[in-house]
């Protein structure tokens, strides 16, 4: 009967793989946290903490705005090209129209970062306000309209398409 011998010889490359497969996992944790550290990181106030305390605040406003139970709507009505007119209509809860608002509109551009375009709305009669306005591109556009009277405010947004 013969006994054979094993010999290790054949198996010194087993710690060489326990070794590179520990620098793998090195190399792929090391790039995770230069990702993460190098990336956006979502934020979209530099004080979030103190925006988040403030939300209730937010939350009040909307009940207020609520309560009051007025409508509105805004288009862009074109002229030329990208001259045109925003128009808002504005309605109180019953459907009667709001006369006698400050309104006042805000641009804005969702899919690029451009700088908004503030502009106030005159009344043109029936719960209707107006003001020309040159957009910067053709596009999706998004009209931040805000009205108030008094202490009374209402805020909406409407979107719209300049072909």
């Amino acid at each position: 009967m013969r006994r054979s011998i094993i010999s290790f010889t054949n198996y010194r490359w087993i710690p060489w793989v326990i070794v590179g497969c520990f620098l793998v996992v090195i190399a792929v944790n090391g790039a995770f946290a230069y990702f993460a550290l190098e990336s956006d990181t979502g934020l979209v106030s530099e004080h979030p903490f103190e925006l988040g305390n403030g939300y209730n605040r937010v939350l009040d406003m909307k009940a207020a705005e609520d309560a009051l139970g007025w409508q509105g709507a805004a288009t862009f009505s074109p002229t030329s090209g990208l001259s045109g007119s925003i128009v808002a209509s504005l309605n109180d809860a019953a459907g009667t129209p709001l006369d006698g608002l400050l309104v006042k509109a805000e641009v804005v551009r969702p899919i690029e970062p451009l700088p908004p375009q503030d502009v106030t709305l005159l009344s043109i009669g029936q719960g209707k306000y107006s003001a020309p306005i040159t957009l910067l591109r053709r596009g999706q556009w998004e009209l931040r309209i805000t009205a108030e009277r008094g202490a009374d405010s209402y805020e909406f947004v409407s979107r719209v398409v300049v072909r």
